[in-house]
C-alpha cells in the first residue's frame, strides 16, 4: 500500500484543504503516515500570508526531501500558487499545485513517477470563478469540524496578498454545503465551523441566494446539527438580513470574530478597508441585541505603515470601547507584492513592539474579565483533548462562547457537548466542574 504523508501550515483554510487532499488520496487507496516518517509521498499544503510564510514554507519542504530523497514531493496552497517558479527551482520538488485543481494531483503523481520530469500544475487563479469541491467526511483529529463555504476575496486590503493566491470571491453550491454538512452530522459532530477566505462574503456571487439563507436553511435542513459557529465575518457584511437569521438562530452560537485591523479611521483608509470605525461600532451594537451574552474576537494589525501615537492610541480605545473578548494582534508584516510593503514611513520595529505587546496586554485585561461573568455559571462545552500526558482525565474545549474550559472527565465525553460549571475564571483557562443532568429519559418520566 503506497504511503502519504501531509504537513500543514497557515490557516483553517488550509487544514480543511488538506482533509480533502487526504480523502482523494484514502479513495486511491494510499495509507497516512505522519510526516517526520518515511512515505513514498509528501503533500506539503503552503501558506504565503507572510514573508515569514513563505520561509517556513520552504524549511518544510527541504524536510520532506532529506526525509526520504526517492520520494515524490508535492507542494501546494497559497506559497505554490504565488511563487511556482521559486519552489521548483528547490532541488528534489516534484510536482506544485497551487489554490485550484488539488483533483489533478495524483494523476500528476503517476505521471511523474512514469517521465520522472517535475510537473508544473498552477494556472491563474484570477480568472477561476468556480469553486473547487473537496468533500471531507470527517477529520482526523476528530473534534472540530470545519466546513469551507466559499473561496476568495474581492477586497484588495493593501497589506494583503490573498486574493493573488485565491482568487476572486466564489461560492460552494448551497445542495453540496448542506450535503457535506449532514455527512459531517453523520460523522458524530456537534459543532460545524463555516470557513472561507472570505466565509461571509458567501453568496456576493449568487442571483437569488445569500449567507443569511445559507445560515437559515443550515438551522433547518440538517437534523442533529447542534452547534453552528462562523469563523470570521466582516463587519461590512453584517447586514440586516444576516442579523435576523442570528436573532432567530437556535444554533449559532453567541461568539463571532469580527475583523477590526485598526480602531482608527485614518488608518483604515489607507488599509483600503471597506468601513469606518463608527459604521462598525454600530453593527455591533445592533448584532449584541439580536445574540445577548456575544462574545466578540478580532484581528489589530499594529505598526502599519505611518501609524502614529495618536493613531495607536484611538486603536487602544476603541479595542476598550468595543470589550472584546479576546484579540489576535499582529505586528504589520511587510509582504512582498503588496502597496503597504512600499509606502513610506514604515513604522520601526521596537516601536512595533510595544505596541504589540500594550495592545495584548489589554486584550487579555479584557479576557479575564469577560470570563469573570460566566464564574458559577454553567456552560456548555465540546471537550476537545485531553489537557496534557501527566492528567488524562482533564480534558479542555470550548463553550459556545468560545470560553476555554479544563475540568475533569473521562475521554468519552471528547466531541460530545457536555454542561461544566465555571468555578474559576482566567485566562487562557478556566477551571470548571462537569455537571452530571438527568437524561432525557428520566426527565420525561
Amino acid at each position: 500500500m503506497p504511503t502519504v504523508a501531509f504537513h500543514t501550515l497557515g490557516c483553517k483554510v488550509n487544514h480543511y484543504e488538506t482533509e480533502g487532499i487526504w480523502q482523494k488520496f484514502k479513495n486511491e487507496g494510499y495509507e497516512r503516515v505522519d510526516f517526520d516518517h518515511h512515505a513514498d509521498v509528501y503533500v506539503i499544503n503552503t501558506c504565503t500570508v507572510t514573508n515569514t510564510g513563505d520561509k517556513k514554507s520552504r524549511q518544510v519542504i527541504r524536510r520532506a526531501i532529506r526525509s526520504n530523497p526517492e520520494a515524490v514531493v508535492c507542494v501546494t496552497g497559497c506559497y505554490a500558487q504565488t511563487s511556482p517558479g521559486e519552489i521548483m527551482e528547490i532541488p528534489g520538488v516534484d510536482i506544485v499545485v497551487g489554490t485550484q485543481d488539488r483533483g489533478k494531483m495524483i494523476q500528476y503523481i503517476e505521471e511523474h513517477q512514469e517521465h520522472r520530469q517535475p510537473i508544473n500544475g498552477v494556472s491563474n487563479i484570477m480568472k477561476n470563478r468556480v469553486f473547487e469541491e473537496m468533500d471531507v467526511p470527517q477529520f482526523s483529529d476528530r473534534t472540530r469540524a470545519s466546513l469551507k463555504i466559499q473561496e476568495g476575496c474581492n477586497n484588495f486590503c493593501t497589506f494583503c496578498i490573498i486574493p493573488w493566491s485565491r482568487g476572486l470571491l466564489r461560492s460552494r453550491e448551497p445542495e453540496n454545503v448542506l450535503n457535506q454538512a449532514r455527512q459531517l452530522v453523520d460523522a458524530g459532530y456537534k459543532e460545524i465551523v463555516l470557513t472561507g477566505i472570505h466565509t461571509a462574503g458567501y453568496g456576493e456571487d449568487m442571483k437569488d441566494y445569500n449567507f443569511a439563507q445559507l445560515l437559515r436553511d443550515l438551522e433547518s435542513k440538517v437534523d442533529g446539527l447542534k452547534r453552528i459557529r462562523i469563523s470570521s465575518i466582516e463587519a461590512s457584511q453584517i447586514t440586516d438580513e444576516v442579523i435576523e437569521a442570528l436573532d432567530e438562530s437556535k444554533k449559532v452560537v453567541p461568539h463571532l470574530h469580527i475583523p477590526l485591523q485598526s480602531g482608527s479611521d485614518t488608518v483604515l483608509e489607507r488599509m483600503r478597508r471597506k468601513y469606518t470605525t463608527d459604521f462598525y461600532k454600530k453593527r455591533v451594537a445592533r448584532i449584541q441585541k439580536a445574540l445577548p451574552h456575544l462574545a466578540i474576537t478580532s484581528d489589530v494589525i499594529v505598526g502599519f505603515p505611518g501609524e502614529t501615537e495618536k493613531e495607536f492610541e484611538e486603536t487602544m480605545n476603541f479595542v476598550k470601547e468595543i470589550g472584546y473578548s479576546e484579540l489576535h494582534v499582529f505586528p504589520f508584516s511587510r509582504r512582498t507584492g503588496t502597496p503597504a510593503a512600499r509606502m513610506d514611513n514604515q513604522v520601526d520595529d521596537e516601536v512595533k513592539n510595544r505596541r504589540v505587546q500594550a495592545l495584548i496586554d489589554q486584550s487579555n485585561e479584557q479576557a479575564l474579565a469577560y470570563a469573570k461573568n460566566y464564574e458559577n455559571e454553567v456552560v456548555e462545552v465540546i471537550p476537545e483533548e485531553t489537557f496534557d500526558a501527566d492528567q488524562p482525565n482533564m480534558l479542555v474545549g470550548y463553550s459556545d462562547n468560545y470560553l476555554k474550559v479544563k475540568f475533569e472527565g473521562t475521554k468519552d465525553m471528547i466531541g460530545e457537548i457536555v454542561r461544566v460549571k465555571v468555578t474559576k475564571a482566567g485566562y487562557p483557562y478556566n477551571e470548571g466542574q462537569f455537571v452530571r443532568v438527568m437524561d432525557d429519559a428520566a426527565l420525561s418520566v
